[in-house]
């Protein structure tokens, strides 16, 4: 009875052995497992959108986080002995940037098929491409002849209580906007600008309330970015979106791997699937953002680059002058 045991105890042994060679061989592969927390800034109909596509490719659960940038940088900074998140999706390039030390430089798979002038920096992967700071404007509120076409008109005391904001410190888009004004116009000119500007901020806290306000009338007119505003334009509301004449920003934003998180395998594999032609074709299907790859085509009715008066800012000046500026920004608020 013995020997007749034997073969079957030896072909167990064998398949243990290859079972733990597998085992060890899935982290290197890249192949996810478990659950991946993602901490996201993105707007609901991208969420709904990624949250199922990256199940059904990953064979993952997704657990969502969403605040807006300043908000989840917080809490990643709150965790960084322990961090429970995996990966960041669709934040400011300056949150990332100025807060090197919460994350892990990563390339993705399809690094190669990505814009270049996106990839110069491997602590983060683009996700969209051309999100330009706009302003959003209720035309039922505001006839046409005072529509403002520059920044500098929205420093008119006549817009007091009027303009919605999301706050520099909650929000990365709104950061961007703040830094924006500032660098179209150097530090010393730029930050009086701002400052009166900012008399005439409502402070919601949230990016996503600042649009939705406007478009619902309880402001006359909002800072925001240029996709929020075309998604209540193409469900009808009375918006119109007004690209400042000074300049606007008009870039990538990013995604990026936590820096020490529970599951990178996970957190890997989410960053090469939404960079993918798939996911980012998935992406512009369900936000009408541009794709940050030439072989995805972009939304139809999206106006070309060489249309807006992009001033961008330079990475290396935000991330040196990101905390100084919040500190004036903080001071403002006090005020």
């Amino acid at each position: 009875m013995t020997m007749s045991f034997q073969p079957l105890n030896r072909s167990i042994t064998s398949l243990l052995k290859k079972a733990l060679l597998i085992a060890a061989l899935v982290p290197t592969l890249g192949f996810a497992q478990g659950t991946v927390v993602v901490y996201t800034s993105a707007p609901a109909e991208i969420q709904n959108a990624m949250v199922p596509a990256l199940k059904a490719k990953l064979g993952v659960d997704i657990q969502v986080i969403s605040a807006g940038g300043g908000e989840l940088v917080k809490r990643l900074r709150a965790e960084s002995a322990r961090p429970l998140a995996d990966v960041v999706v669709s934040t400011g390039v300056d949150v990332v940037e100025a807060n090197a030390d919460l994350f892990e430089a990563y390339k993705v798979k399809d690094l190669s098929k990505l814009y270049p002038h996106y990839t110069t920096n491997p602590l983060w992967t683009p996700f969209a491409e051309t999100i330009p700071t706009v302003l959003a404007v209720n035309t039922k509120l505001v006839p046409a002849s005072e529509i403002p076409s520059t920044w500098a008109e929205l420093a008119d005391p006549k817009w007091k209580g009027k303009i919605a904001f999301a706050g520099a410190d909650k929000s990365s888009s709104a950061l961007t906007q703040m830094l924006q004004i500032v660098h179209n116009e150097g530090d010393t000119k730029g930050w009086a600008l701002f400052s009166e500007i900012m008399k005439n901020f409502v402070i919601t806290g949230s990016s996503t309330s600042v649009i939705r306000g406007t478009a619902q009338g309880e402001y006359a007119m909002s800072l925001t970015l240029e996709d929020s505003a075309q998604r209540f334009i193409d469900g009808g509301a009375p918006i119109r979106i007004v690209y400042p004449k000074e300049g606007i920003n008009a870039s990538a934003d990013a995604m990026a791997l936590v820096a020490k998180g529970p599951n990178p395998a996970g957190a890997k594999a989410v960053l090469d699937y939404l960079s993918s032609a798939e996911g980012q074709s998935m992406l512009v299907k369900a936000s009408g953002r541009r794709p940050v790859r030439g072989d995805v085509a972009a939304p139809g009715n999206s106006p070309t680059a060489a249309r807006l008066p992009v001033n961008n800012y330079s990475r290396e000046w935000s991330t040196a002058n990101s905390k100084e500026y919040m500190n004036r920004y903080q001071q403002l608020l006090r005020r």
